[in-house]
Parts: structure tokens; C-alpha cells; sequence
């Protein structure tokens, strides 16, 4: 049964890494190799958490598909002549792994399993036929990173961006993700995370709303934010409900991010806008009038093309998502970097 294969995948990386750690043999990440600027200058400077692009990675902790997937989409494949393209060999490296080159945002599906009142959350991209993950259990995915995060103190902020699932079948107590859901999952995130977690009012500051923030140019330094874990709600069903919870967005854990057309909303941080063309033809109004911060996506495997790779590299958004990461997984693919780093300077 995929679900056992999965808990004892990662049950034991979670053993192999507190060994590494632990045992002192743990090197921490050289993370001034990662960026095209001078972290400790940027840090004395005061350069700001909006003056940086950091690169994310989609299906974050998607492993090879399973044998029947990869032979279900290898016979699409073939029976419509090429026109169904086979995405059963998409993998990624582990949440460490990925931390380790220089990944500083992680996408997460998330799955509701709810057993007569004992709620918990799981990492799959589809429960049925593509059940594999290196980070089955949310809350031990959340362990770790929180060790990666404990064992290179003063890292960059890691951006995770979590995107519940709906309608999914009826089996193994999986439920559609609603409010309640979502209040639990902050509670989640809260204990796992603790003082390492950089929610909406750490970021809002002594400020009143996000709006206000922003006119006033008033994102927080890099350097608070350093070591520290932000994380986003993807637009979802119940984003506006979760919103609603408190519209100042001072109480939540995530910071729900939003479409181009909410840019005038108070509670307004973080825009979704994944083709970097609309990205870069939006930035003016996002980015230089609004002082918002952006997440794109520069590909989508397994389609990839220069044209879009230079606008991705050039739209100034703040998050940017690629399926060919530095990896050790999939070696035989090509890389997309920012010029062979994976943090840059955008101001």
C-alpha cells in the first residue's frame, strides 16, 4: 500500500537527517554561494524582504510516479501519438535537499484527513493513482524543515506555499478542505514552526493594514526576517472565509495570496500570477505602484522555452517557480537558475 511506503519513507529520512545532524558531522549550507549579492552587506544595509527573488520549486515533495501511473501515462502517451505528455517521471529532491541548493520556496498540496474529530494533513498530489511523496505526514514535513532552518541559523527567509485540495474521493477519512480546516491547519503550524514562524503581523509591523505597509515603502528588513519560515495560503475555496477571520489578516498564520485584480484589497501582500509574461506586464502596477511581492512560474514540465525562462528571469517578481531546479533527481534534464544562483537582488 502506497500510504505504509510513504510513512516509512519518511520516517526514515527523518531518522537518517537527525543523525546527520546530531551527531555533528552536519555542515551548514554556504548560502553566500547561492546569492549574486553580499548577504552580510545586504543585512548591514538594510536591504529589504521585497528587494530579493528568491527560487521556488512546484510538487516540492513529489517522488518518481508510481508503476501504474507511469504506465497509464506512458500508453496515453503513445496512443495519442505524443499529444498527452507523460509527467509520470517527474521528481523532485527532498524538502533538505532542495533547502541545501538553494531552494527558498517550497510548494506544498495538502490533503484533509479527518478520523471521527482527530484532524491531520497529508502531502499527495492526487491520493489515487500519483500517491507518492517524501513528505507524506505535513506536520513531520514541517519537522524537516524546521531542522534544516535550526541547523543554519540566520538562513534566508523559506517561503512555503501551501495549496489545499478539494473533491477529493471519499477514502481514507479525506475531507474537503473548509474553515475550520484552515484554522486548524494554522494551529498546525504555529507548534511546529513556534518562533520560527514569520506571520502576516510580524510582517505588518506596528503598521494597520498591509495597504498601509506598503505606501509607506515599509517592508521589513532582510535581516528580521532571517531564519525565519513565511508561509502562503494558494487561492483555495475558503481563502475569502479565511480572510474574513479577521480582515486585517493580524491573527492568521498564512498570508492568503491573491489574483492581480486584488491589488487594491487592504489586507493585499502577495499576488499570484504565474505566466511571467502577464508577471512582467503587470509589474509596474504590482510591484512599482503597489509595492506588492509576486509569485511566477517560469515553467511547467515538461514544457520549457527560452522566451519564457528571459521574461521569468526579468519580470521582478519575488517568487519564482521552476519544475528544473538544481537537483541530484533527473539528472539528464536541463537546470534553470538565475544565471547560476537561486537568490538575487532585484533592487
Amino acid at each position: 500500500m502506497q500510504i505504509d511506503k510513504n510513512t516509512v519513507y519518511q520516517n526514515r529520512h527523518l531518522e537518517y537527517l537527525k543523525n546527520e545532524y546530531y551527531n555533528g558531522s552536519y555542515v551548514p549550507c554556504d548560502e553566500q554561494k547561492l546569492a549574486d549579492f553580499n548577504i552580510e552587506k545586504a543585512f548591514s544595509e538594510g536591504m529589504k524582504l521585497n528587494e530579493i527573488a528568491v527560487m521556488g520549486t512546484h510538487n516540492s515533495y513529489q517522488l518518481l510516479g508510481t508503476l501504474p501511473k507511469r504506465g497509464l501515462m506512458k500508453a496515453l502517451q503513445i496512443l495519442s501519438f505524443g499529444v498527452v505528455e507523460n509527467k509520470a517521471v517527474f521528481e523532485m529532491d527532498t524538502f533538505t535537499e532542495q533547502l541545501e541548493q538553494g531552494i527558498r520556496n517550497l510548494e506544498i498540496d495538502i490533503e484533509t484527513v479527518d478520523d471521527e474529530g482527530d484532524i491531520s494533513f497529508i502531502v499527495t498530489h492526487s491520493p489515487v493513482i500519483d500517491n507518492v511523496s517524501s513528505a507524506y505526514n505535513f506536520a513531520k514535513g514541517l519537522e524537516e524543515i524546521a531542522m534544516w532552518s535550526d541547523n543554519n541559523p540566520g538562513h534566508l527567509p523559506v517561503y512555503l506555499l501551501i495549496e489545499p485540495k478539494d473533491g477529493v474521493p471519499s477514502i481514507n477519512n479525506m475531507k474537503n478542505f473548509s474553515l475550520e480546516y484552515a484554522l486548524e491547519f494554522d494551529k498546525v503550524l504555529r507548534e511546529v514552526l513556534g518562533d520560527r514562524l514569520y506571520t502576516p503581523k510580524h510582517v505588518m509591523g506596528e503598521y494597520e493594514s498591509f495597504e498601509e505597509m506598503r505606501k509607506a515603502d515599509g517592508w521589513p528588513a532582510l535581516k528580521q526576517a532571517a531564519g525565519k519560515i513565511i508561509v502562503l495560503m494558494h487561492l483555495c475555496s475558503v481563502t475569502q472565509e479565511y480572510i474574513d477571520t479577521d480582515i486585517s489578516i493580524e491573527t492568521q498564520a498564512m498570508f492568503p495570496m491573491l489574483r492581480f485584480g486584488d491589488i487594491d484589497k487592504t489586507y493585499a501582500a502577495f499576488i499570484l500570477d504565474n505566466d511571467p509574461v502577464t508577471a512582467t506586464e503587470n509589474n509596474k502596477k504590482t510591484v512599482d505602484e503597489n509595492n506588492l511581492m509576486v509569485r511566477t512560474r517560469a515553467d511547467d514540465y515538461p514544457d520549457f522555452s527560452e522566451e519564457r525562462y528571459n521574461y521569468a528571469d526579468e519580470c521582478g517578481s519575488h517568487i519564482i517557480t521552476t519544475d528544473y531546479p538544481p537537483r541530484t533527481v533527473r539528472e539528464k534534464d536541463h537546470t534553470f537558475t538565475f544565471s547560476g544562483y537561486t537568490i538575487k537582488r532585484l533592487k
